[in-house]
């Protein structure tokens, strides 16, 4: 008896025993998220907190994404310039190229990482192994590898997933067109995001009797083909979901769907100025600020894995009604009431009125398009003249004593920002002004311009668009057009930096191909007309002549002399093939001057423009005057006429 109530004793015992341990190992666990969640109460004097952003390439839907961050950090006392800073590095719309980003990102000094978009995630999941992971711009966080469940994930890593709003979109397409019988879409199958959207897709449509016609695409390269085959296929509606390879090239999309007639449904409400005719979708600006509280949360000290994942989707539906009216459509009421009834908020206006200059080299062609584009820029971001700014233009009229004149005056003038075109300017400004945010656009290479070493690592104070041409490209074609071409003709100016080194890629480019580049120097203008008869006397095939200062000033006298020795002339800037260049392969200025906005949008929003990189112009024209062709009894490839992006005839 007595030794049986002992046995029953110290079961009792160890039984508390255990039972104590669990309650213990249970509280300190507690206590310990608890800390960890305490440490996210208050920001800590004079640190400066770093984010590191990994993101797939420039667009409008993720530039309005990163404004709704950089807001809601704000909001919660993280301001750019002052205890934030940004280290940004993008893809350039290359899946292959996203690890190297977020390797590179994982060994900088930043106390967190931020993916921005799919391909950007899975690829932080497998490349970051020091610094946590705060991920948005993301369809399903969940089909992209990156856990279980939304309580079930990577330790290191937690953020905002935002699915689009699939069967609404069907919905609206059929209330939109209701004599639509096939749908046509295209999307990346290796993107995750995008297989996930298709493939949630296809009950909703075949419920709302559409036939969904898929082209699956690999690369930006195939896209423009891909809506060629849609199209022929009669679609009545073309639905783009938020695959970013396509939107990356949605300008040939827009191309081929015009020219049929098919409107484009989106999923990002952004693309509405590029060209669709309705977005029914995600209010990106909105998703980014929602997505800062949890940047907050772990800049603060919290830790990722006590963080779930969140589903964020402001619903937005935005209809291009210029576009309509163009086309002859008209929106059924049912759908002008659902615009009216999502809203969303995009942008904010600077808090001051801002004091703006402009500085051009010279005036020309190229700076006239560059300075429309920043003008319709400023409209485009919302920004009005004498309202949230005062501008002055200033030229230099091609002439160096007068160019460092106008610089001496702009240094001396207080202005917000300073905006330039084209080489001079930029070497001039990085020499004296260091502390005002320069914004260029029209610079071929702005590191030669003694602008920074890098892309990325520049001068604090400078930010902008790189114009440089594409050599690979226009040899390419010349070999297509003019097989048996053995010598390329071309003027420089070794005074121009631009010049020289356009000059060096250009017979860089020619000698990998077995093409002779003969080249004639000049100093000026003047000396152009002679420079150019000499050229044409050396037995060259055509002249394929570089884009500086001052062969755009002196363009005609180019032309005649070629036009005199019937050697074709091949161009790199749009408007000369207007005046009779056979062909251009040239990077679009009027985007160029766009593009500049864009940044100078984020530095007004208070970004330091020593966290944005310099960006490459984000399209390039293929132009082809189809005239000089037949004059010069020329034949052009099927797929290169398909290319291009303009021809005349």
């Amino acid at each position: 008896m007595l030794i049986n109530a002992l046995k029953n004793t110290l079961r009792g015992i160890i039984l508390i025993i255990i039972a104590s341990i669990i309650i213990l190992v249970a509280d300190l666990n507690n206590r310990k998220k608890t800390e960890d969640i305490k440490q996210t109460n208050a920001l800590q004097e004079g640190k400066v907190y770093k984010i590191g952003i990994g993101y797939f390439a420039p667009e409008i839907a993720w530039d309005n994404c990163m404004k709704g961050v950089i807001n809601g950090l704000a909001e919660d006392g993280f301001v750019l310039g002052k205890n934030l800073e940004l280290v940004q590095s993008h893809a350039n719309a290359e899946i292959a190229s996203i690890p190297a980003v977020f390797q590179n990102l994982d060994n900088q000094d930043v106390d967190l990482i931020m993916a921005s978009s799919t391909p950007c995630l899975q690829a932080s999941i497998k490349a970051v192994k020091k610094k946590p992971v705060v991920f948005t711009f993301v369809y399903d966080p969940i089909a992209a590898g990156a856990g279980k469940s939304f309580d079930d994930h990577y330790p290191n890593v937690t953020g905002v997933g935002s699915f689009p709003p699939v069967e609404e979109t069907v919905d609206f397409i059929k209330k939109f067109k209701p004599s639509a019988k096939v749908v046509g879409t295209i999307y990346n199958s290796s993107e995750a995001n995008s297989r996930k959207v298709i493939a949630s897709s296809r009950d909703f449509f075949k419920k709302q009797g559409l036939k969904l016609e898929e082209i699956t695409i690999t690369n930006t390269a195939e896209v423009f083909q891909a809506a060629q085959v849609l199209c022929s296929k009669n679609i009545d509606v073309l639905w783009i979901t938020g695959d970013n390879t396509v939107m990356q090239a949605f300008d040939a999309v827009v191309k081929n769907m015009d020219k049929s007639n098919v409107p484009i449904i989106v999923n990002d409400v952004e693309f509405i100025d590029k060209g669709a005719m309705a977005g029914v979708g995600i209010g990106w600006y909105e998703t980014g600020k929602y997505t800062s509280k949890l940047l907050k949360r772990v800049l603060l000290g919290e830790k990722p894995a006590n963080i779930p994942f969140e589903n964020f989707v402001q619903k937005s539906i935005s209809l291009n009604h210029k576009k309509a009216k163009e086309k002859g459509i008209v929106f059924p009421n049912e759908i002008l009431e659902m615009e009216k009834n999502t809203a969303s908020t995009t942008s904010s206006k600077p808090q001051k009125k801002l004091k703006l200059v402009l500085v051009h080299y010279v005036d020309s062609p190229v700076s006239e398009e560059c300075e429309k584009g920043i003008m319709d820029g400023f409209k485009k971001y919302n920004y009005e003249i004498n309202k949230d700014f005062s501008l002055k233009i200033m030229n230099a009229n091609g002439d160096i004593g007068t160019l460092n004149s106008i610089i001496n005056a702009v240094t001396a003038e207080k202005y917000d920002i300073v905006l330039l075109t084209s080489t001079p300017p930029l070497q001039a400004i990085a020499k004296k002004i260091k502390n005002t945010p320069v914004v260029f656009s029209m610079v071929a290479d702005p590191v030669a311009a003694g602008a920074g070493k890098s892309f990325t690592n520049h001068q604090d104070n400078i930010t902008g668009v790189s114009t440089f041409s594409n050599f690979e490209k226009m040899i390419g074609i010349i070999k297509q057009v003019m097989p048996n071409a053995k010598t390329l003709g071309t003027i420089f100016v070794p005074a121009e930096i631009n010049s020289v080194v356009y000059h060096d890629y250009l017979k860089q480019e020619c000698n990998k191909n077995n093409i002779k580049l003969i080249s004639i120097p000049v100093t000026s203008t003047n000396e152009v007309s002679d420079a150019a008869k000499t050229l044409v006397s050396k037995g060259i095939d055509a002249v394929c002549q570089i884009n500086d200062n001052t062969s755009c000033i002196s363009f005609p006298s180019i032309l005649d002399a070629a036009n005199k020795a019937k050697k074709p002339l091949f161009s790199f800037v749009s408007t000369q093939v207007k005046d009779g260049a056979i062909m251009c392969i040239a990077r679009d200025y009027y985007t160029g001057g766009i593009d500049a906005i864009k940044l100078f949008d984020r530095i007004v929003k208070g970004e330091n423009p020593k966290n944005i990189p310099f960006e490459y112009v984000s399209k390039t024209n293929l132009i082809i005057n189809m005239k000089v062709v037949k004059q010069y009894n020329l034949k052009i490839p099927e797929k290169l006429l398909k290319e291009a992006n303009e021809i005349i005839k």
